[in-house]
């Protein structure tokens, strides 16, 4: 019995350690593709985007519209924003130069 279990334990152990392997195999496979450029959908995303256009173009100067919109009106957009901003906001980094900002994640959640 105690051969047995030393057996199962040696097989799951093998078996493990072969898809450890096939894994980095897969991780070295990704590293050595060449990155795909940025599509010019979201390099525009600042200037022509959702939130820049809808948002901030027509719903921030229409109080009605934006309460229709949103289900809230701007007080309350405000209000629910700071109680979970710092919990949605990213830090720039290297691959995300400029991350959706929190206003901008609130505003399509609650889309």
């Amino acid at each position: 019995m105690h051969r047995q279990i030393m057996l199962n334990n040696n097989k799951i152990i093998l078996a493990l350690l072969r898809e450890e392997e096939e894994d980095d195999q897969l991780l070295m496979n990704k590293k050595n593709k060449k990155r795909k450029p940025i599509s010019n959908l979201f390099s525009t995303r600042k200037s022509e985007g959702f939130f820049e256009k809808l948002i901030k173009g027509h719903l921030a100067t229409d109080s009605i519209k934006f309460r229709e919109f949103f289900r809230l009106n701007r007080r309350q957009f405000d209000f629910v924003l700071s109680l979970i901003k710092n919990q949605i906001q990213k830090t720039p980094t290297m691959r995300w130069h400029e991350p959706i900002t929190p206003e901008e994640k609130l505003a399509v959640t609650l889309r």
